[in-house]
Order: structure tokens, then C-alpha cells, then sequence
């Protein structure tokens, strides 16, 4: 699991997001189907499949963002 970071946190538990951020109603209010993750730094990811997806794109996200502070 990765740690916290503050201003990162991913909307929604994965739930899908259209292009424009707002949350996709098409399967309910679960993290299934095809959409985009979204992080309340206003960063949306590729369209991916599943909650599953998005959660990893989240957490590649907060370790580009750790790794850049970094340098």
C-alpha cells in the first residue's frame, strides 16, 4: 500500500471519471467500467478498465510526484 500524500488523494475509491473529471453514473456508484482515476490534485489518468487500474495509476502517480521532490 502506498503512504498518504497530502493534496493527493484518489476521488472516489477509483470510481470512473469522464474527460472532463466528473464521475461516470453508467454502472452505478461502484469503481467498475471503463473511465479515467482521479486524483483531488485534478490529475486524471488514461481510460482504464477497472477500479483496480486506476488505483495502481494513483499510486504511480504519488511516486512520480515523491521521486521528482527527490531531485
Amino acid at each position: 500500500m502506498s503512504a498518504r500524500m497530502s493534496g493527493h488523494e484518489l476521488v472516489s475509491e477509483g470510481a470512473p471519471h469522464d474527460d472532463s473529471g466528473r464521475r461516470l453514473g453508467l454502472y452505478g456508484y461502484t469503481t467498475s467500467g471503463d473511465g479515467r482515476g482521479k486524483c483531488t490534485c485534478r490529475k486524471l489518468s488514461p481510460v482504464l478498465p477497472s477500479g483496480n487500474q486506476r488505483k495502481a495509476w494513483h499510486r504511480a502517480h504519488k511516486e512520480a510526484l515523491r521521486k521528482e521532490s527527490r531531485k
